[in-house]
């Protein structure tokens, strides 16, 4: 929020000071503080499908893995794509004047909170990733490893659930 605040445009500022204009304005700052926090999960997601798709870039090493091992490996790069395009979609936090279901200073708030868990996990998830890249592709633990990724990629699926009830209201 405070890098948003920072870079506001004089004109901005000044506006900034006329009553009504001000609320407006930090809503529009939390919804672009959200933009940005939406897109660095992204962007940190698909840094962990990059890793994981580069592990088995090898066809050597690719010829070393099972058809049950290969089909944990497309089922992943599946899940991380689907959570990936859901994160990228997902809705800013915005509810025009008319809308039926206004949001509130303090859920845009508790939702800037909630994906700052989801860059966490993210941030996990790559990290699980390039591990996952150092090890030999096909044994017990590569399994190991690929079959926690995929569980902490539908936790992070769930989260983006979890976001969307803090949007309605429901959670928060």
């Amino acid at each position: 929020m405070e890098k948003v605040r920072k870079e506001m445009s004089l004109f901005e500022k000044i506006l900034s000071y006329i009553p009504g204009y001000r609320g407006y304005k930090e809503k529009e700052l939390r919804r672009e503080s959200d933009r940005l926090v939406r897109m660095e999960i992204v962007n940190r997601l698909k840094m962990t499908k990059d890793v994981v798709r580069k592990s088995l870039a090898n066809p050597i090493i690719a010829q070393k893995i099972s058809s049950e091992d290969a089909w944990k490996f497309d089922t992943l790069l599946s899940t991380l794509d689907r959570v990936t395009q859901r994160i990228e979609r997902a809705v800013t936090g915005y509810a025009g004047i008319f809308d039926a279901v206004k949001v509130k200073e303090d859920k845009l708030d508790a939702l800037i909170q909630h994906d700052l868990s989801l860059i966490e996990k993210a941030e996990a998830l790559k990290v699980d990733a390039e591990y996952l890249a150092k090890t030999e592709p096909g044994k017990k633990e590569w399994r190991r490893l690929i079959d926690e990724l995929i569980s902490k990629t539908g936790e992070l699926d769930t989260l983006i659930d979890k976001r969307v009830e803090i949007l309605r209201g429901l959670v928060g």
